[in-house]
């Protein structure tokens, strides 16, 4: 069995978190099924949002293979929730050679692992309304959509949360 490990990111992994989007961004483009560009997937468009610290990267028997960003505070997506009261995912990807190995499925129970850690009660994530097996693999690990809205005019977005126990 393949061994997944997770590491939290410094500003040396810029290049590894950038590849690992980039790689994301290249297939989904070959499949027609476009998601980010590449702009946004750069570190100039990614650290408007994150620091590099905010990122925790999967390694699969020592290849970075995946990632997300996990912060405590997003005011544009859920403005309701206070800093500190839940941890949202964002941007989870995980390159072609990580896809069906469990990468995404390690990454989130690591998520809920912080979540205890920091007795946090709710872990939160947006994606894709239209992205059908992306919202599978959420709530097969027990994420329950609570919202739907299509934000600014044109991406459809479907809103989960978890209570973690």
């Amino acid at each position: 069995m393949k061994m997944i490990t997770i590491r939290q990111a410094s500003s040396e992994d810029i290049p590894v978190i950038e590849g690992i989007l980039l790689d994301a961004v290249n297939w989904l483009d070959s499949i027609g099924n476009s998601l980010w560009t590449k702009k946004q997937v750069s570190w100039q468009g990614l650290s408007r949002y994150y620091s590099p610290e905010n990122f925790y990267i999967a390694y699969l028997d020592g290849e970075a293979v995946g990632y997300m960003a996990l912060v405590d505070y997003d005011p544009m997506l859920w403005s309701d929730i206070k800093k500190g009261e839940s941890l949202f995912i964002h941007k989870l990807a995980v390159k072609r050679t990580g896809a069906g190995k469990g990468v995404s499925k390690v990454l989130i129970h690591f998520a809920k692992k912080k979540c205890k850690d920091r007795n946090i009660k709710y872990l939160r994530l947006d994606c894709d309304l239209l992205r059908d097996k992306v919202r599978k693999i959420y709530e097969n690990e027990g994420f329950v959509c609570v919202d739907q809205r299509c934000l600014w005019g044109k991406y459809h977005t479907a809103f989960y949360v978890q209570e973690v126990e």
